[in-house]
C-alpha cells in the first residue's frame, strides 16, 4: 500500500493502517531519539508520544509524501522539549565516564558511546546534522536556536568527539 493511501486510512481512524504506518517508521525514528537521549525506556516513551501526537495532528499534514520529515520534526521537538524541562546542563567539563578496554579496535560501538557522552544540546545538533542530514536552518527552526548556535554546537560536538576518540587512535 502506498503512503498516501495509508495516511488517508489513518485519518479515518483505521487501527490496522496506524499500526502499519507505525511499523514502517518506528525503527528509524527510534534510532534518532535514542542517539539523543541515550536511554532505551525514555526513547521508547518519546517515540510513542510522537506517534500519538502525529496521529492526532495527521490532518494538518499538507503533503502526505513528506510524512517522514514531518514526524521526524515532531520527534526532535518533543525530545528537545523533554530534555529542556529536565534542565540538563551543557557543561563542557562533564565527561567523567571512561569506556572500558582501551585496547579494543575503534568501531561503531565506541563512536556511539562517545556520541552519548556529548552534552544534550551538542549531541542533538550533531545527530540531526551529521546522522539525519538536517541543514543548520532546519535545526535552528526545530530547536528554536539561531543558525549560528547550531553551527557552533556542531563544531563543539565534533571537537569533543575527536578528543573522546583520540585515546583509541593512539597506541
Amino acid at each position: 500500500m502506498n503512503l498516501e493511501n495509508l495516511i488517508s486510512q489513518c485519518l479515518n481512524k483505521d487501527r490496522q493502517a496506524q499500526r502499519q504506518l507505525y511499523e514502517s517508521y518506528k525503527d528509524a525514528l527510534y534510532t534518532i531519539v535514542y542517539r539523543i537521549v541515550c536511554d532505551f525506556d525514555l526513547a521508547n516513551d518519546l517515540l510513542q508520544e510522537t506517534f500519538i501526537d502525529a496521529f492526532k495532528n495527521l490532518g494538518s499534514l499538507k503533503e502526505k509524501k513528506f510524512f517522514y520529515s514531518w514526524i521526524r520534526q515532531i520527534l526532535i521537538r518533543k525530545t528537545y522539549a523533554y530534555l529542556k524541562t529536565k534542565k540538563e546542563t551543557d557543561d563542557i567539563g562533564t565527561i567523567d565516564y571512561k569506556l572500558a578496554d582501551h585496547n579494543s579496535p575503534l568501531d561503531i560501538e565506541y563512536i556511539e558511546n562517545a556520541i552519548q557522552k556529548l552534552p544534550f544540546k551538542s549531541r542533538t545538533v550533531f545527530v540531526m546534522a551529521e546522522i539525519e542530514g538536517f541543514s543548520h536552518k532546519e535545526i535552528a527552526a526545530a530547536l528554536d536556536i539561531s543558525v549560528g548556535t547550531s553551527k557552533s554546537q556542531l563544531n563543539y560536538a565534533k571537537t569533543k568527539l575527536k578528543l573522546l576518540l583520540t585515546e583509541y587512535l593512539v597506541d
